[in-house]
């Protein structure tokens, strides 16, 4: 029984994609009009939340252990997805290719500099890759915007921090990530207890954005990137974190 079960928790995960890709149309077509406006991506994240959740119970009620199904194990399985839907929605605009990757290699580089244990790294390596997860809400395309964006767009491109932290919410093994990716676009004095990876990725995220181009204004050299965020020491960004940016290449 332990090896039928170990076996189909296997296939699951093997073909998730394949999966969810052939159940599509008909998820579409039993839900009916209330799904219409629901882009591809958004839904295949749901529906692969669900998917994690059923893999999860197949293995408590039987007993299985997560490391039997090693090395295809579900934190590697999701990651795998999100880093395509982050290359999906980096790919959306010409100003963000390869923004992600290059976020993850500053919080790396940042969190080795600070002297974190492997472990605390590799959660902050997974964060960072997920980050903008909520990004498949096509706030993206403000950036296209030939101009400085106003207040209230600001806010709706911000707000992908808190789809981004309801997607990953449902899923266990992610939920020492949700403050996070919840409040990485925060201010450091705008509350007094910021997640440390919040602090970290919110420093990476700016300083690499820095550096890209914008449909409003060109890209900073890293001296002048290195200038802004010295210049947000203390409001903007933690203090403590500021002196590793200029370690950031």
């Amino acid at each position: 029984m332990l090896n039928f079960s170990n076996n189909l928790i296997r296939q699951l995960e093997d073909n998730s994609m394949t999966l969810l890709a052939e159940a599509m149309p008909d998820v579409r077509a039993s839900a009916g009009p209330a799904l219409a406006n629901v882009p591809d991506s958004e839904l295949n994240v749901a529906l692969y939340a669900v998917m994690l959740k059923i893999i999860d119970f197949l293995r408590e009620s039987s007993g299985v252990r997560e490391e039997d199904n090693a090395p295809s194990s579900l934190p590697q399985l999701f990651l795998a997805h999100a880093k395509s839907i982050m290359e999906y929605i980096d790919g959306q605009s010409a100003y963000t290719v390869g923004h992600t990757p290059a976020v993850v290699r500053h919080v790396v580089s940042i969190g080795s500099r600070m002297g974190l244990s492997d472990s605390e790294i590799g959660d902050l390596e997974y964060a960072a890759w997920i980050h903008n997860i909520g990004l498949i809400n096509q706030a993206y395309r403000l950036d296209t915007l030939a101009r400085s964006l106003t207040q209230d767009e600001l806010k709706q491109a911000r707000n992908h921090t808190v789809i981004g932290s309801e997607i990953v919410r449902p899923i266990e093994f992610l939920s020492n990530m949700v403050p996070v990716i919840r409040y990485h676009h925060n201010h450091f004095n705008s509350q007094p207890d910021l997640p440390l990876g919040a602090r970290i990725i919110a420093l990476a995220d700016a300083y690499q954005a820095m550096l890209e181009p914008r449909a409003y204004r060109p890209a900073l050299s890293r001296a002048e990137a290195l200038q802004e965020i010295t210049k947000g020491a203390g409001t903007q960004f933690d203090p403590d974190l500021v002196m590793y940016a200029h370690d950031l290449t």
